[in-house]
């Protein structure tokens, strides 16, 4: 989602100022649209020293400095002006901008109203506006502003590329490329537009069209961090792991996309041999990545490295197995948010495959590489030993938070087909996700496991005690592959990068399988071909 980037001023002053002050401002604006915000801002200044309550001046030098980034001096100048002069549109509506950059989305659109209340067509408000309730969830109330936007401006090339956001997170893809469409159609050279096109493209399966889109805003601006975010991702769903994990450090460059770069005393590590230094490695993003990529920790302990492993609390009982015994990695676990030991070097988690030059040939792919702990396992081999088999658990949805989440979550009723006698036992290891997934379900021949799974040690535990995990895209897949156990898993017809296409197997975990959408949101013919195979896999088993 785009803010409108202030522009330099292109309205006249509004308020009555002395012939002298009157030419300061003239100069001022003529070094202000040249984008000489130094010699702007000097003469802003010298306005103010004449007449220090001028709105206008205030008002621009507010909008210098939010230029430049310093948004609370901005809102402080800002504000002042409008003490000054309640009635300039303008002045609301960059105020709206500069509290939507401080993250202030409620205050932002009160500020926003009240400039459409003076000019019901300010187009730029009324974008914004639509961004400011696109940060409070309000997805088809900001559809309608933008709708507003551009009916007052057609040519607002912003506010088309902003519909398009809005209509893609409700999942109206092919109308949001559309609007994407639309903006470059007024701005072909909107680099934004082609990152967003690509992006939607990518969602629709259009891979060749999409990796096009990223790469022409990339010729228009190659620093671009969401397009070189999202084109990562996509060069790693083609399989291109080398190039996609060298540019998928563009991530720390996009908000939301994982979590903020943090500041470490020491330096990060780059690959050489480590010699004995102690070297922190840190997760990032979700529990499954996490999983996914502790993997790494025991090539790094390969290379010399004395390792400090930071993870998320609800893995910490998990990972524990990897600072016992001989051939332990880890030589000490921290809990995220506890103070962190000294160290001689850092790695984020997820860019080890990159200082590894993994390639899909060289995927790490010894499992398991986690274990659950021993006192835990005993108990869930008594509890479960009379159940008939396959003993079979069964996850259908994820972190209602995740991005795309609709997508890859199903409704639990798909499942009903494999709950039969001739099934064996089903367990049901969903813990959380959205409630409204589970309507529809028959739960009479499921056991929900759901209230004893504590921690992903005890979820460990059950799994390793199973025949088969059948799972979306979550944690507990990545959980079940890393013990090594046998997992199913159900994907959507666009699949996170890290499954890749066409293929039926993972490098990731030898031990999976996948089951793809063959159409978008086709849950009934995934689920019928996991009903075909479960006799096969009922008659292999020992």
């Amino acid at each position: 989602m785009s803010r409108r980037p202030v522009r330099s001023p292109t309205r006249q002053p509004t308020s009555p100022v002395t012939p002298a002050v009157g030419r300061l401002l003239a100069e001022a604006l003529a070094h202000h649209r040249a984008g000489r915000l130094a010699e702007a801002a000097e003469h802003y200044r010298h306005i103010l020293a004449i007449q220090p309550r001028e709105p206008d001046a205030l008002h621009l030098l507010g909008l210098i400095a939010h230029q430049q980034g310093r948004h609370e001096d901005a809102a402080a100048l800002i504000t002042r002006a409008i003490a000054r002069n309640r009635r300039n549109p303008d002045y609301h509506s960059n105020l709206g901008a500069v509290l939507l950059a401080l993250d202030r989305p409620a205050e932002a659109a009160a500020a926003l109203r009240r400039a459409l209340a003076l000019n019901p067509d300010h187009a730029d408000a009324a974008s914004n506006l639509g961004n400011a309730l696109m940060r409070k969830g309000q997805i088809r109330d900001a559809e309608t502003w933008y709708r507003r936007a551009i009916a007052a401006k057609p040519d607002h090339a912003l506010a088309h590329n902003n519909l398009g956001g809005a209509l893609r997170r409700r999942g109206a893809l092919a109308e949001a490329e559309t609007a994407y469409r639309e903006a470059l159609a007024r701005d072909p050279r909107y680099p934004g537009a082609l990152a967003n096109l690509g992006r939607v493209l990518h969602e629709q399966g259009r891979y060749d069209d999409a990796l096009r889109a990223y790469d022409q805003a990339l010729a228009l601006a190659p620093e671009h961090a969401e397009a070189n975010a999202n084109r990562a991702t996509l060069l790693l769903l083609l399989g291109r792991l080398e190039d996609g994990f060298a540019a998928y450090e563009w991530r720390w460059r996009v908000a939301g996309f994982t979590t903020p770069r943090r500041d470490f005393a020491c330096p990060a590590w780059g690959g050489e041999p480590l010699a004995g230094r102690r070297i922190l490695i840190h997760a990032e993003q979700g529990l499954g990545s996490a999983i996914q990529f502790v993997r790494y920790v025991a090539p790094v302990a390969a290379c010399g490295g004395r390792v400090i492993l930071e993870c998320q609390a609800p893995l910490a009982p998990l990972f524990a197995c990897l600072t016992e015994g001989s051939a332990a990695s880890v030589q000490h676990l921290v809990v995220k948010g506890e103070d962190l030991p000294e160290a001689d070097c850092h790695a984020p988690l997820m860019s080890l495959p990159r200082l590894f030059g993994t390639t899909v040939a060289t995927v790490p792919d010894r499992v398991p590489y986690l274990t659950a702990p021993p006192d835990r396992l005993d108990p869930w081999a008594d509890r479960l030993a009379s159940s008939p088999r396959p003993r079979i658990g069964v996850v259908w949805g994820g972190n209602p938070g995740h991005d795309n989440e609709t997508n890859r979550s199903m409704p639990a009723r798909h499942l009903n087909p494999l709950l039969s006698a001739e099934t064996g036992s089903v367990f049901a290891l969903q813990v959380d996700g959205d409630p409204a997934l589970r309507f529809g379900l028959d739960e009479s021949r499921l056991a929900d496991l759901a209230p004893h799974l504590t921690d992903f040690a005890e979820t460990a535990a059950v799994v390793t005690n199973l025949d088969l995990v059948i799972s979306v895209d979550t944690a507990v897949a990545h959980l079940a592959g890393a013990l090594g156990r046998p997992v199913w898993l159900l994907l959507p017809h666009v699949p996170e990068w890290r499954w890749m296409l066409d293929r039926d197997a993972s490098p990731w975990y030898p031990t999976m399988r996948l089951f793809r959408q063959r159409a978008p949101g086709d849950w009934h013919d995934v689920i019928d071909r996991v009903a075909r195979a479960l006799p096969r896999f009922r008659a292999s088993m020992p």
